[in-house]
């Protein structure tokens, strides 16, 4: 039995379009030949590193972790939850339709991104607050998603995360939870929304260039270190939820060997079908690592 047979008989939440089968049986046995030195990893963060629901009950985004909590107010005293619930009932249905392009939904999002930002700057978070925050949430990493990590990083294997949520929130949670990722590393960087805080402490603006679920292909990561670990690496396993996430690798040169590996949370077979024609391989509302580290440990 071949390695895709084996996987789609043993494990129920994996499904793979019925063309591309040969493709990626035949793209798991080269990142197996070539080996860990040629291969670097590219993971989304929310609700791919991260569980999606637990116990039937949703869990947060790395925005929602601020946005939901009672202890950030806006000038008049509000709560910023108000207004970013009025906006994530307006928008997040557009970033899900797939019956959307995605040149269509773009508009959408620069400006759903434009306005949580704003509404971020203007309230009463400081970075003591972030902290306490991220450290006191419900954010949880998806079972396995730390010794997937740790693995890369003791075989000395490159990973990017590349997040269109806040990055200040995931280099805090991953300082709490695998302390040997390091941002802004050779063997690891995020490239996300990062907010610039003044020299008291509280929040000033984001860093220049926003990112969204729909632009992370334009974004570069020439002038980092990490850039210089993978420019030998070409091989590359891409891990997302949403459309948008297969672009995360748009701005890497000379790639030979790619495996897409896309979770589809509250599945439908409309959505998987659209999933099964963009990710090689779906797992559907599988909130473990179990099958990246099955893929992982061949290697």
């Amino acid at each position: 039995m071949n390695f895709i047979e084996n996987l789609l008989k043993t494990n129920s939440h994996v499904h793979i379009h019925n063309d591309k089968r040969v493709y990626v049986e035949q793209t798991i046995h080269s990142l197996i030949n070539d080996g860990r030195k040629m291969l670097h990893v590219v993971a989304d963060f929310d609700f791919t590193l991260t569980m999606y629901e637990k116990n039937g009950v949703v869990l947060p985004s790395t925005y929602a972790v601020i946005e939901n909590d009672d202890r950030v107010t806006l000038p008049d005293g509000s709560l910023i939850r108000i207004q970013a619930d009025q906006l994530r009932s307006k928008y997040h249905p557009i970033e899900l339709d797939v019956s959307m392009s995605v040149e269509e939904k773009i508009p959408y999002m620069i400006e759903w991104w434009h306005k949580a930002q704003s509404l971020i700057i203007s309230s009463t978070l400081d970075k003591s607050m972030l902290r306490n925050l991220v450290y006191q949430s419900k954010l949880e990493l998806k079972k396995g998603v730390n010794k997937f990590i740790t693995d890369l990083l003791c075989s000395d294997t490159p990973i990017l995360i590349f997040s269109a949520g806040l990055g200040d929130v995931i280099e805090i949670f991953l300082e709490k939870e695998i302390p040997e990722f390091k941002h802004n590393h050779e063997l690891s960087h995020i490239i996300s929304n990062f907010i610039q805080f003044d020299t008291n402490g509280n929040t000033n603006s984001f860093n220049k260039k926003l990112i969204h679920t729909f632009n992370k292909n334009e974004q570069e990561i020439h002038h980092t270190p990490y850039y210089h670990s993978i420019l030998n690496r070409p091989n590359v396993i891409l891990l997302g939820d949403t459309l948008g996430d297969v672009g995360m690798i748009g701005g890497m040169k000379n790639l030979k060997h790619i495996l897409k590996i896309g979770y589809l949370n509250y599945s439908t077979s409309t959505k998987l079908e659209v999933y099964k024609n963009i990710y090689d391989i779906v797992l559907c509302d599988d909130q473990t690592f179990d099958v990246p580290n099955l893929i992982l440990k061949a290697i």
